[in-house]
């Protein structure tokens, strides 16, 4: 059994999170159903990531660009705004799979501390 370091790194590579050789997406951030090297299944129940990516997006992300925009201080040159708020959104793009990785290996992580995987 893998570590759980190992296992946050599988995710973050966007790799099986038990055997670190599947592929976990088919596209952009299309989930496959299981592992292609293990044949893990990476959700049961459709929904299980729901809140590892609303701690993920909403914590790292949007709370952030939320508060950038109603609680900004006056700035006599709006461009530095402007830019930080582009940077944000394209950060919480680009990073999109990665942090869907982080959070099937994390769903992982829960299911096999509870007994649920063989």
């Amino acid at each position: 059994m893998p570590t759980w370091k190992t296992v946050l790194v599988r995710g973050l590579r966007r790799r099986c999170p038990q055997c670190g050789e599947g592929p976990l997406f088919t596209r952009f951030n299309i989930l496959h159903e299981r592992c292609r090297v293990c044949q893990l299944r990476y959700l049961p129940n459709q929904g299980d990531l729901f809140g590892y990516l609303f701690v993920l997006d909403r914590a790292l992300f949007l709370f952030p660009l939320v508060a950038m925009v109603f609680l900004r201080l006056y700035v006599p040159s709006s461009r530095w705004f402007y830019a930080a708020c582009a940077i944000s959104l394209i950060a919480l793009i680009s990073t999109l799979p990665q942090r869907t990785g982080v959070s099937v290996a994390l769903e992982y992580l829960r299911r096999r501390r509870a007994g649920e995987l063989s």
